[in-house]
């Protein structure tokens, strides 16, 4: 419809609340607010104060509108009965003012997942690398992925802008900035939500997400089990954390020396313990080092490699603390000069 001067009272906005509207009836909803800029400003400035409240969460918990009006009504024909005839007449004026607060409230949530409902139609994009190299492409919006080995990505094109993706292994994320439509990844119990940043996002066997962040900021979500709300975490460069799937919460983690050894081959240690670096270089290698005197796993160390064989790493770190090394196959074993 271009009709610049239609009006939608609340009776159509309740019965499209109610989902009781043709699919041409929601898209008379869409048109009135492409009509005015106020109109666009106005369901801006509801979306706005929802996130601050925390009442709106991206879309990992999906509305019920007609179990929220009806709870709404039954807040109104309680208060009612135990107010005085005074206050009743106050009160649902106040009332009467909440629930067209609340229709208002309401019909973005309905806009935003018919929005959604709407994306579904267009066709869905898959990338899979079954390949042993990293795969690298672009997504419509400009935002860039690099998929490990096994990963997986879905996403559906559309019209209105909306950035959503659904991951599954390990992927990197740099995201192409737009205030206005956040970037939203999916990845079983939760997800990641950002403007524009670098990030990455892995989904393990046993169900938890790791997240490590390279730079921006990014948030964490998942639905709380045991509450009808959402946890969430902001975390920031070089911070890491876990989406657990066993634990109903999601844990901030130190940066990860090695998170993107994966895309890199870039490995870095500020004034870490050599167990620590070992067990990196255990994990990335896949090699076996042991130490022939304890103590030495309690030593510091800092650097930065890139591109570099094990064997080398090893070697800079000997020569270092002054320990001696030697292989067998995939093993290494070190020694302290001091105590042969």
């Amino acid at each position: 419809m271009k009709n610049k001067n239609q009006h939608i009272d609340d009776t159509f906005l309740a019965k499209f609340l109610l989902g009781e509207t043709s699919k041409e009836e929601q898209r008379i909803v869409i048109s009135w607010l492409e009509e005015k800029v106020e109109n666009r400003k106005h369901l801006d400035q509801l979306e706005q104060i929802w996130l601050e409240s925390g009442k709106l969460k991206p879309r990992p918990i999906p509305v019920n509108i007609k179990f929220a009006w009806a709870n709404l009504s039954s807040r109104i024909q309680k208060y009612d009965k135990i107010a005085s005839p005074t206050i009743q007449k106050y009160s649902r004026f106040k009332l009467v003012l909440l629930s067209s607060v609340a229709a208002s409230v309401l019909a973005f949530v309905a806009l935003f997942n018919w929005y959604l409902d709407d994306a579904s139609l267009q066709n869905e994009n898959l990338y899979t690398n079954n390949s042993q190299t990293i795969l690298h492409d672009t997504l419509p919006d400009g935002s860039e992925i690099y998929l490990n080995h096994l990963a997986q990505i879905s996403f559906q094109t559309s019209k209105n802008k909306q950035r959503i993706v659904t991951l599954k292994g390990e992927a990197y994320f740099k995201v192409k900035r737009d205030t206005l439509h956040p970037f939203i990844v999916h990845a079983g119990i939760g997800g990641v939500k950002v403007l524009g940043t670098s990030f990455q996002v892995k989904t393990k066997v046993n169900g938890d997400i790791a997240v490590d962040v390279h730079s921006g900021k990014v948030e964490l979500f998942r639905p709380n089990k045991t509450k009808s709300d959402t946890i969430l975490l902001i975390l920031v460069k070089e911070q890491g954390g876990i989406i657990s799937n066993q634990q109903d919460t999601i844990i901030r983690l130190a940066s990860n020396s090695s998170a993107f050894f994966w895309l890199d081959n870039r490995l870095s240690f500020r004034n870490k313990k050599l167990k620590d670096i070992f067990n990196v270089l255990e994990n990335c290698y896949h090699i076996h080092i042991k130490t022939s005197n304890i103590d030495i796993t309690n030593l510091y160390y800092t650097s930065t490699f890139i591109d570099e064989e094990p064997e080398y790493i090893i070697r800079v770190i000997s020569n270092t603390h002054n320990f001696t090394y030697t292989r067998e196959g995939d093993t290494y074993t070190l020694s302290d000069q001091k105590n042969e």
